[in-house]
């Protein structure tokens, strides 16, 4: 009976130590750390160690009570810093005022498109020689350009020495006869010289009527592309995605027409531009258009660093290749300093009306969109903007700001290293 009693009260005593255990393992186990990669969540360990994948030393996760509270002030804090920014920057507003300013162009000296010719032949033929070889050879009034060779010609001339010789008398048909030499391209003086030979000449002189300087039939004159002004306004200066540049045609070093080609009555044989008088041409966006007037005034600068006032004779809208601009022409006489192609630096004087304007380092360019930072709190927030015109520093802004917001006065400040900005 003892024995039995002793035995029960030991096996009691068993129980109560081995709950006693499980209790302490389970206690431990609850308050045991658990340690992780912070590059890789998934690498656990119950023990302080290195990341297997990545080399970084595990750190110990947060145990119960110690979480973060993610209050309001916190949670923009946190967000993305391509999206928002904390910073004690000086801020501004946008201010409605209207401006007087000016706008900065690229321009190109093309010649007088009013001062090109065209030297067609008036009989059919072959080309017997040519004395004009290649583009932009310089050519005087009256000299010899071709020679051509036509058997109608030659006939017109052995009717007019066979009416001389025959019928002297009959005078109506001996001016007619003369008047389609004339007609050919004969001078009075081939004439009068042919009647003294008595013997037709078997080529045709072709003489020029100009001075100047031949050209292809199909060259362009030297133009600002029109892309290159029209699509955007960058500082004040119009400008692209390329530098403004000449289009001089599509093979302006080829040759010219050659001997012992054959041509028809009407067609042009030589094309002549007198270089007496030029003009600039430049580019403006459209929406510049209100802002220049025929009349107006305008400086170029041509590479001497001195700006000469001149008066703006054209403006007409153009559209060329998908892009709608202005086109301003300024015509000049022809000087030494002055060559066909030079570029040129114009400024054009405008009024702005009264707009919402902010200043130019408050504005980061990201090439297809603009963006301000807008003060929120003691945050900055990433604001996408339209923006229009620029000049002397300011920058217009269309669309997006109202002019209650601060902003940012130096957006730059708040631009990482990469320049990866998410706006609203």
């Amino acid at each position: 009976m003892r024995k039995n009693l002793r035995n029960n009260i030991l096996t009691v005593f068993m129980l109560l130590v081995f709950a006693m255990t499980a209790c302490n393992s389970n206690k431990h186990a609850e308050h045991a750390d658990t340690y992780t990669c912070p590059m890789h969540p998934t690498v656990i360990s119950d023990k302080p160690g290195v990341c297997p994948v990545c080399g970084m030393e595990l750190v110990r996760k947060a145990r119960e009570g110690e979480e973060v509270k993610i209050t309001e002030d916190l949670a923009k804090l946190i967000k993305s810093p391509n999206e928002i920014v904390a910073s004690s920057i000086t801020t501004i507003k946008a201010t409605y005022k209207a401006m007087d300013g000016s706008i900065e162009a690229l321009g190109i000296v093309t010649y007088d498109s009013r001062n090109v010719y065209t030297v067609p032949a008036r009989i059919g033929g072959r080309l017997d020689k040519v004395y004009l070889k290649y583009p932009f050879q310089k050519v005087s009034k009256g000299q010899k350009i071709a020679e051509i060779y036509s058997p109608e010609g030659i006939t017109a001339q052995r009717e007019l020495l066979y009416l001389l010789e025959n019928d002297p008398g009959n005078t109506d048909l001996i001016n007619g006869s003369k008047n389609k030499l004339l007609l050919f391209g004969f001078s009075s003086a081939q004439i009068d010289d042919l009647i003294k030979r008595k013997e037709p000449s078997y080529t045709f002189s072709l003489y020029s009527a100009y001075d100047g300087y031949v050209i292809k039939d199909d060259q362009q004159a030297p133009a600002i592309a029109s892309s290159s002004s029209a699509s955007k306004m960058n500082g004040g200066m119009a400008s692209t995605s390329t530098v403004a540049s000449a289009q001089s045609g599509s093979e302006n070093s080829g040759l010219l027409i050659r001997a012992g080609s054959y041509v028809s009555p009407g067609q042009t044989i030589f094309k002549i531009v007198n270089t007496s008088s030029l003009f600039v041409e430049l580019n403006l966006p459209v929406s510049e258009a209100g802002s220049v007037k025929a009349d107006g005034e305008i400086s170029l600068e041509m590479g001497s660093g001195i700006p000469q006032k001149k008066t703006i004779a054209l403006v007409q809208p153009f559209f060329e290749r998908g892009v709608e601009f202005i086109k301003l022409r300024v015509y000049m006489k022809r000087s030494e300093n002055i060559q066909i192609g030079q570029l040129v630096k114009a400024t054009l004087p405008v009024h702005f009306p009264e707009t919402l304007w902010v200043p130019k380092d408050a504005v980061v360019d990201l090439g297809l969109d603009h963006i301000v930072f807008v003060k929120d709190r003691e945050v900055f927030n990433a604001v996408k903007v339209i923006t229009g015109m620029h000049t002397d520093g300011w920058i217009e802004v269309k669309n997006g700001l109202a002019s209650s917001d601060e902003l940012a006065d130096n957006a730059q400040y708040l631009v990482d290293s990469e320049s990866f900005i998410k706006s609203k």
